[in-house]
C-alpha cells in the first residue's frame, strides 16, 4: 500500500493458506494518504463481533450511500430485486473486492447469530 516502508514479510502457509508471523513487536505506520495501521505480532486476522448483518452496509460508505436508491428499505444488497447497489457492483460504480468484503463480513455476521 505504502512503498518504502521496508517491513518484513513471509511467505503464505501452504496449510492455512494464511501469512505466516513476521511482526516480532507492535509498530505504527502512518499511511502517505491519510490514516494509519497497526502491525501487531500474533494477529493474522480481525472478526466482527456482536454485529447484526443490517449493520455491516453501515461500514462500507459506499453501499450505505446507495442503500436509500434501493426498491426495498431493508435490502441487505444480496438477491433483491431492485437493488442500487447491486446495480452499481455491474456498472462499477462499487468495487468486486469491496462488495465481496462486504459479503464476507455479512455471512460472519449470520453464522454469529446462529451460535
Amino acid at each position: 500500500m505504502q512503498p518504502g516502508l521496508n517491513l518484513k514479510t513471509s511467505e503464505i502457509s501452504d496449510t492455512h493458506l494464511k501469512g505466516k508471523h513476521t511482526t516480532t513487536f507492535a509498530q505504527m505506520h502512518f499511511w502517505h494518504f491519510g490514516g494509519n495501521v497497526i502491525d501487531t505480532p500474533g494477529v493474522r486476522e480481525f472478526a466482527m463481533i456482536d454485529i447484526e448483518k443490517e449493520e455491516v452496509q453501515h461500514y462500507f460508505p459506499e453501499i450505505f450511500k446507495k442503500r436509500e436508491e434501493c426498491k426495498f428499505h431493508n435490502c441487505l444488497h444480496i438477491n433483491e430485486p431492485k437493488c442500487a447497489v447491486i446495480d452499481a457492483l455491474e456498472t462499477g460504480e462499487i468495487q468486486h473486492s469491496r462488495y465481496a468484503t462486504y459479503i464476507k463480513l455479512m455471512d460472519e455476521a449470520e453464522e454469529a447469530a446462529q451460535k
